[in-house]
């Protein structure tokens, strides 16, 4: 009997430790310098704003704007220095906070959360509407290969129009 509320304390504790509904809500933005992006000649986004909130339905989701760098991927398919707007749904898998595109659009998952800045990784994630499934473009530097963005939180007026 010991042993078994021992075990049910243990995995409530672990659990209620890794929970969570999403990243957590607020306005996020990173513009990157132009040294940056000159050491970084894959990377395809020059600013990249975020917010992420509760819908009216209480779920958790993401609105992104993304201007795009001139470089990389993007300006080869003819894409660099243009907006593209996205929208994810967010969740907890149990182990981290991720958001997701509709359609296998792909999506990020959180790997850092300071209060003052909020960092995710991904592989795969379509940005910009189209009129098929995905979007325009994938803000990894290299499409399947693991990249991070790090924004700042920032003042809510920063993500107004979102």
């Amino acid at each position: 009997m010991k042993k078994t509320i021992i075990a049910a304390v243990v995995t409530a504790l672990a659990g209620g430790a890794a929970l969570a509904d999403g990243p957590p809500p607020g306005c996020y933005h990173r513009d990157y310098t132009d040294a940056h992006l000159a050491k970084h000649p894959n990377q395809v986004v020059d600013w990249i704003t975020m917010i992420v909130e509760h819908d009216q339905y209480g779920h958790d989701v993401a609105r992104m704007r993304v201007y795009t760098a001139n470089q990389g991927h993007v300006r080869r398919s003819g894409h660099g220095h243009r907006v593209f707007d996205q929208f994810l749904f967010c969740w907890d898998d149990g182990r981290r906070a991720r958001c997701g595109v509709e359609c296998d659009g792909g999506g990020f998952v959180m790997t850092r959360y300071t209060g003052k800045s909020l960092t995710f990784e991904t592989r795969n994630l379509w940005i910009g509407d189209t009129d098929e499934c995905g979007g325009a473009i994938d803000l990894a530097e290299i499409p399947g290969r693991a990249v991070k963005y790090r924004l700042d939180r920032v003042s809510a007026s920063i993500c107004h129009g979102l």
